[in-house]
């Protein structure tokens, strides 16, 4: 079996834990008491909290060694990182789970037709069959909860911007992902966020002070599995994988929030939630024609290439592979797919 094979089976394992982490997002959220952007922005403080000890120890150079327009495109991307938890951790408090987190993930759509139309990230096939397929269970689950309950209209249209602002994020971060270290990469994104939603809270004078410590205990949560776990395994598999087959496979997501959800807050989803979103998670995945790269953002240019570390054969995912280096002479990135 070859190196790229490998990658991408360790990809596809890193993306199911982050998918199963990701999972409990809203319901941590769902739990908390607090504004929405204050969640926000304490989650987001605290994600780039634990990553500082890892960027300290072995980091530090690869910061101070980026280019200027590598470090503003980071903090846009960081921007669309904090607008998308902003809209979408206020659709969870204004609609149903189920309903919130697919319409948060149904950026699928938009990573496929932008990567597509701007970066030349042809579909095959089997991905026009896949990205069509997940559509119809976007569709019948969005239908079953709007019928339901159409005083879930507001919480919906907040959970799609977000989706749409997912898409942009996944798409500008295929690129940094594939030359900047993971640690390096999260570090600045998530900072760039917590600073964004902090400015937002401070504006519009929300309450952040007087906060219970339960609810500090929430957003400490939220940082270690949904954001540090579940973001960062995305994150890393971005390195490997195609951003559509990620946004494809976040799909899944909807039925394990809609599960806990079902179980915790006794949240029984619709026929049409449930159908709709086994078929949206049931939806076959596929590879592309790979572009030079997926720059977005400030400029829609060509990507130079330049190289990534590849893991050698027998290193499995761990924490070393995760937040070490990953910039060596090694592949090239049009050969990453």
């Amino acid at each position: 079996m070859n190196i790229e094979a490998n990658d991408k089976k360790r990809a596809y394992f890193a993306l199911i834990i982050g998918i199963f982490a990701i999972s409990t997002s809203a319901i941590l959220i769902r739990w908390s008491s607090s504004e929405p952007l204050v969640i926000g922005s304490y989650r987001q403080t605290f994600a780039t909290l634990l990553f500082l000890p890892f960027l300290i120890k072995d980091k530090f150079q690869e910061i101070t060694s980026l280019k200027y327009d590598e470090i503003i495109e980071l903090i846009v991307i960081g921007l669309l990182l904090g607008a998308h938890f902003g809209f979408w951790i206020s659709s969870v408090k204004a609609t149903s789970v189920a309903a919130s987190v697919l319409l948060g993930t149904c950026h699928i759509v938009y990573v496929s037709i932008i990567g597509w139309l701007v970066f030349g990230e042809r579909l095959n096939r089997k991905g026009i069959f896949g990205t069509l397929f997940a559509l119809s269970g976007i569709i019948l689950l969005f239908w079953g909860d709007l019928v339901e309950d159409p005083g879930n209209f507001k919480g919906n249209i907040l959970a799609f911007i977000s989706g749409i602002l997912a898409g942009l994020y996944y798409l500008g971060g295929r690129k940094h992902r594939k030359n900047i270290s993971l640690p390096t990469y999260a570090f600045i994104v998530y900072l760039s966020s917590a600073l964004a939603m902090w400015i937002v809270v401070l504006l519009q004078g929300l309450e952040y002070q007087k906060i219970p410590n339960s609810e500090f205990q929430l957003f400490l949560l939220m940082a270690l599995v949904p954001t540090l776990l579940g973001h960062t395994m995305q994150n890393w598999a971005l390195a490997f994988l195609p951003a559509y087959v990620i946004s494809i496979t976040l799909l899944v997501e909807p039925i394990g929030s809609g599960l806990l959800a079902w179980l915790i807050f006794d949240e029984i989803p619709s026929f049409g939630v449930l159908f709709g979103g086994i078929i949206a998670g049931s939806a076959p995945s596929s590879t592309t024609k790979p572009s030079t790269g997926s720059a977005l953002l400030l400029r829609l240019r060509a990507i130079v290439p330049t190289t990534i570390r590849t893991p050698k054969p027998n290193e499995a995912i761990s924490g070393k592979l995760l937040l070490k280096s990953s910039i060596t002479p090694a592949t090239k990135l049009s050969s990453i797919t």
